[in-house]
This record gives structure tokens, C-alpha cells and sequence, in this order.
């Protein structure tokens, strides 16, 4: 995993400000320490965050790492089958 302790920290900080049940996932090339450059892939699977929280979420996360390239996606406990959200909870990493 190619993100240091404390931007792990962070991330989860920010998250649990929002909802303190939602789940974080990091995924992609940041997810693999084989792999070279890119952006920051981070799915967050939460019942009570929606689509302000989303940007309030964005805001508070890039303030606190530094602004960088960020894809954060939100999903609902029961749209864990869709494919994107699939695909991180397969190949990424619970911070």
C-alpha cells in the first residue's frame, strides 16, 4: 500500500466524522506497492452518507493529505454487488 500511516489516519478520521459505522476501502494502483504513480482510489460503503456529505467528505480528506487526485466513490451496504464496489472490496485494502 503506497499511503502513509498518518494519511491512513486521516482518511479513517474523516470518515468516522461523517458515520462512525461506514467502511473504507482503498483500491487501485495505491492499493498495489507494485505500481507507479496514480490517483487516490478510496470507496467508503455507508447507509447515512449521501451526496453533500460526499463533497464535505472530499474537502475534509484532500485538506488534511494534501491535494492530490481523488476518486471517492459511495455505496450502500446493499450495493456492495455492483461492480465497481465489487472490484474494491475484492482487490482492496480496509483502512
Amino acid at each position: 500500500m503506497r499511503l502513509s500511516a498518518a494519511d491512513r489516519a486521516a482518511i479513517v478520521e474523516e470518515v468516522r466524522r461523517l458515520d462512525r459505522e461506514a467502511r473504507v476501502r482503498l483500491y487501485g494502483s495505491r492499493a498495489d506497492d507494485a505500481a507507479r504513480g496514480g490517483d487516490l482510489d478510496l470507496l467508503v460503503i455507508s447507509d447515512q452518507l449521501g451526496f453533500r456529505d460526499q463533497i464535505r467528505l472530499r474537502i475534509g480528506i484532500l485538506d488534511r493529505i494534501g491535494w492530490q487526485q481523488l476518486d471517492l466513490v459511495l455505496r450502500r451496504t446493499n450495493e456492495q454487488d455492483e461492480p465497481l464496489a465489487a472490484t474494491a472490496l475484492a482487490s482492496g485494502i480496509r483502512l
